[in-house]
């Protein structure tokens, strides 16, 4: 049976519903990082990469095949340490929960940003580079306005990585991009070709009235984008008035995060 596609919040078409018409959202729950899983209690994070939540360890053994991809890269590029803590920063804590909030609505974002309906072989050419700044939020995980979002070739893409220091020197082993290229071939692969992973990086710049005290100023953080066929096909992505920036822009501002769900 083909895949069933579904979405939790609506997009925001040239031509119709605006953001305004949306409230506050109060309603987003985080659940299990399992596609077929929608439980949203007892949720624990996988150890290495303190991203993803799974309500059991069945749930993050049968998720494997896709999280191995973005959970390596964390473990091989671990993130710099606040000069002033030794540790994990409040910028660097706020990004890494945003970027997991926010995941279903990069992953639309960049089906849409690439064209990848019209052109598939964008994912191979360019990336979305998404810029955010500090905002107060009771939600750990929506603390970020979003700055922009734009489409970049593959070069720019590996170059801001190599300024977060997500990547090193092949001396050292593989690149943050080479891996992610062979993290693509096993994904394309192991599904026949139905899925991949495209290239995002997210910047979270602690600029603005909203900026925090102390800590990094900049953290750059890459997120493979898990992109199945099916969603780059679906009937709501392939809208030609679709805007995806505003979109995106809604949902971030909202805290209505997209969820979708392969099935």
């Amino acid at each position: 049976m083909a895949p069933r596609i579904e979405f939790k919040a609506g997009v925001i078409a040239a031509e119709g519903t605006t953001a305004d018409e949306f409230g506050s959202n109060k309603l987003t729950t985080r659940t299990c990082d399992l596609r077929d899983c929608k439980n949203y209690e007892k949720l624990n994070k996988c150890a290495r990469c303190r991203t993803a939540m799974y309500c059991s360890r069945e749930c993050q053994k049968a998720d494997w095949a896709h999280h191995k991809a973005f959970c390596q890269l964390v473990r091989d590029f671990p993130p710099p340490t606040d000069p002033d803590t030794g540790g994990e920063s409040p910028l660097q804590r706020h990004l890494r929960l945003w970027t997991a909030r926010f995941n279903g609505s990069l992953v639309c974002a960049t089906i849409v940003a690439l064209q990848l309906n019209k052109r598939p072989q964008n994912i191979d050419e360019f990336g979305l580079v998404v810029t955010l700044q500090p905002r107060p939020h009771a939600e750990a995980g929506a603390r970020f306005n979003l700055v922009s979002a734009v489409v970049a070739p593959m070069t720019e893409i590996e170059a801001i990585s190599r300024l977060g220091r997500q990547s090193r020197g092949p001396e050292h082993g593989p690149t943050t991009m080479q891996l992610h290229q062979q993290h693509r071939d096993a994904m394309k692969k192991r599904s026949g070709g139905q899925e991949d992973y495209a290239a995002v990086v997210v910047i979270a710049q602690n600029l603005g009235p909203h900026a925090l005290s102390g800590g990094m100023s900049t953290v750059i953080r890459f997120k493979p984008i898990q992109v199945h066929r099916k969603m780059v096909r679906s009937a709501q992505l392939t809208d030609p008035t679709l805007a995806w920036y505003q979109s995106l822009e809604m949902q971030v501002e909202r805290d209505i995060p997209n969820q979708e769900i392969v099935g």
